[in-house]
């Protein structure tokens, strides 16, 4: 279970720049919690979707054979994701 939960950090490190971006993005527009919460949603349902379509297979493998389903997997990014993306909303709009 650890060693799935490193698996999954590591691939959500791979996405944290785009999700910072995103997180700018939305905070010049309109920093609300759930605009922002529910763009993330959607692009990670995206990212599931090309994940799933493109390679067509039901589980990601890395180099150690750690194997995580698409849904544990997109589902703990989502929440990884919404737990840096509601401090920094909450921040700008503590600015603003």
């Amino acid at each position: 279970m650890f060693r799935q939960l490193l698996f999954i950090l590591d691939y959500y490190r791979i996405f944290a720049s785009w999700s910072f971006v995103i997180n700018i993005i939305i905070a010049i527009m309109n920093p609300t919690i759930f605009l922002a919460l529910t763009t993330k949603l959607f692009l990670t349902f995206l990212l599931w979707y090309l994940a799933t379509d493109i390679r067509a297979k039901k589980r990601f493998l890395n180099k150690e054979n750690i194997v995580v389903s698409n849904g544990k997997l997109f589902s703990i990014l989502f929440l990884i994701d919404s737990l840096v993306t509601i401090p920094f909303i909450i921040l700008i709009k503590g600015f603003i």
